[in-house]
C-alpha cells in the first residue's frame, strides 16, 4: 500500500512539474455568453468575434482587445442587432500580433428592452 501511495505521489509530482513547464500557448475559446450575445476566439485564424443575440429586440456587443504582455494591436468595435433581423456578427484579426500575446477583452452589452448598458466581466487569452 506503501509502495502505491508513492507511486501516486511521484507520478502527480512529475505530471505537474511537466503541466507548469509547457510554454504559454493560445487557446481557442468560446462562443461563450456575455449577456445579450456572444465573443469568440479562434486561434487557427487569429480572429476574435462578437455576436449580438438576434432576439427580443435591439441589442449590441462592444470589445476592445487590449494588449498585455507586448506591443499589438488593440482593436474596438461594435456588434449591433436590431429590430429589423440585422443578426451581427463581426470579427477582428489578430494575426499582426506577436504569437502568444497577452490580451484582455473588455466587453459592454446593451438590450433595448432594458435600456441599460451593461460592464460585463473581461476574458484574458493569449493570441
Amino acid at each position: 500500500m506503501k509502495n502505491l501511495i508513492r507511486t501516486a505521489v511521484v507520478g502527480f509530482a512529475a505530471a505537474s512539474a511537466l503541466a507548469l513547464a509547457q510554454p504559454a500557448s493560445a487557446a481557442s475559446f468560446g462562443p461563450v455568453a456575455v449577456g445579450d450575445g456572444t465573443v469568440s476566439y479562434n486561434d487557427g485564424t487569429d480572429s476574435f468575434c462578437a455576436q449580438a443575440y438576434n432576439t427580443e429586440g435591439a441589442r449590441w456587443v462592444q470589445v476592445t482587445l487590449v494588449p498585455l504582455s507586448r506591443s499589438g494591436p488593440s482593436p474596438s468595435w461594435t456588434d449591433q442587432n436590431n429590430y429589423y433581423g440585422h443578426s451581427g456578427s463581426s470579427c477582428r484579426s489578430l494575426a499582426s500580433a506577436y504569437e502568444d500575446t497577452y490580451y484582455r477583452a473588455d466587453i459592454r452589452t446593451y438590450w433595448g428592452e432594458r435600456g441599460t448598458v451593461v460592464t460585463r466581466a473581461s476574458r484574458y487569452f493569449y493570441s
